[in-house]
């Protein structure tokens, strides 16, 4: 590895392949993250749910690639335990030169139930245990820890990490969360939420970080967004509406509480009562214009380019779209420090700087080309367009 290289400053750019299998094979998604690498972006992270095991999707990309960081995003804190998840992120930390993000969060009752077998208790505590485990294994202390739901020690890991600060991103949705998120993880990474979460996010977790002593802005915060550029919106809307079907559509989805605590109460009582009774086909029809747009960026790039200038004004610090160019040449005192954006504003014909942390692109998405057959093998609504009206194990 050039170390010159690695150690040079990242763009501000991040690559999300969370449905990479949904639209390619994965051949061809190493190389699009290679590409990434090569381009200098900064992040490429890959979850884990119904499918593919994220460890080793995780070490694939970090042997592919030399400079970019990969972020696990996000691994729950049930099917593993805190040992294992801290070794795992010592061991592709270490094997990458310091490249792995460790990304954390409670999950839902449909992943930690109805696929684990496990009870799903108490997600918020379990996450602070699991983080403060991963601490103290990190730098091989070995005194007891005595929570309520994980005891330890005795024993120290076997090899001294290469970082005793590897990254925790946190994937809280609701408050109580976000304030752990403040008080002990380095990065926030909420999604499928509307755009409103960002300005509240930040007042929650600039809170929480004083009241443990931690600087204001000591987490990072990036968001997702679903990043649709069509010239003809209510083309691409109707996929939007399909996926927040899915995520707010059941009673106990903390997407959707999070939405209503937020202002969405009756559009999610909408979605909610429309899954009911006609499952997600439905409750995709039931989704507002309003939700559907505050979860998205979606239309025109001179929109999208918009959309992304009013989210950075309310105080967002990860850009979701095109970039002119990047620079670390500070020439105001908000400058200094960050990275900034020189992006035109099509609207008004002009160049602005930008000071950001990250910028996050993400992938319009294609329905897949053999969706008819899929839907005759596994005997599963599709619509008329391609998309999979329903979930099916084999295709999570």
């Amino acid at each position: 590895m050039n170390e010159q290289k690695r150690n040079s400053k990242r763009l501000p750019l991040g690559l999300n392949l969370g449905l990479w299998d949904r639209m390619t094979s994965w051949n061809e998604a190493l190389e699009v993250a290679r590409l990434a690498d090569e381009l200098g972006y900064d992040c490429v992270a890959i979850p884990e749910s119904f499918g593919r095991d994220g460890v080793s999707l995780c070490d694939r990309l970090l042997a592919a690639t030399e400079n970019i960081n990969v972020c696990f995003g996000i691994a729950n804190v049930f099917s593993r335990s805190p040992a294992v998840l801290a070794s795992t992120a010592a061991t592709l930390d270490e094997l990458s030169g310091g490249r792995f993000i460790l990304g954390l969060g409670g999950s839902t009752p449909n992943l930690v139930e109805g696929w684990h077998g496990m009870q799903f208790q108490a997600p918020l505590a379990r996450t602070r245990e699991v983080i403060a485990i991963c601490r103290k294994i990190w730098t091989r202390d070995p005194t007891p820890f005595e929570g309520k739901y994980f005891t330890t020690g005795g024993v120290k890991l076997s090899f001294e990490p290469l970082r005793e600060d590897i990254p925790i991103w946190h994937g809280a949705l609701l408050d109580r969360g976000v304030q752990l998120c403040g008080e002990q993880a380095d990065g926030w990474m909420p999604g499928n939420l509307p755009a409103d979460c960002i300005g509240w996010g930040r007042e929650v977790l600039a809170a929480a970080a004083g009241n443990v002593g931690r600087e204001p802005d000591a987490v990072t915060i990036a968001p997702t967004f679903q990043l649709l550029v069509d010239n003809d919106p209510e083309k691409v809307l109707p996929m939007v509406r399909f996926f927040i079907a899915m995520y707010y559509g059941q009673e106990t989805s903390p997407y959707a509480r999070a939405a209503a605590a937020l202002g969405y109460e009756d559009d999610v009582a909408a979605v909610q009562a429309a899954y009911s009774e006609g499952g997600a086909k439905a409750a995709g029809a039931a989704v507002s214009d309003r939700l559907a747009n505050s979860t998205s960026i979606v239309g025109p790039l001179d929109d999208c380019r918009a959309r992304i200038d009013k989210l950075l004004s309310e105080g967002i610090n990860l850009i979701r779209g095109r970039v002119a160019e990047v620079t670390d040449w500070a020439m105001t005192p908000d400058e200094e420090g960050k990275l900034v954006i020189r992006a035109e504003d099509t609207l008004i014909g002009t160049v602005r700087r930008i000071p950001v942390d990250m910028v996050v692109l993400s992938v319009g998405l294609e329905p897949r080309a053999d969706a008819e057959e899929v839907r005759r093998r596994f005997n599963i609504s599709c619509s008329k367009e391609g998309w999979f009206l329903e979930r099916h194990p084999k295709l999570a």
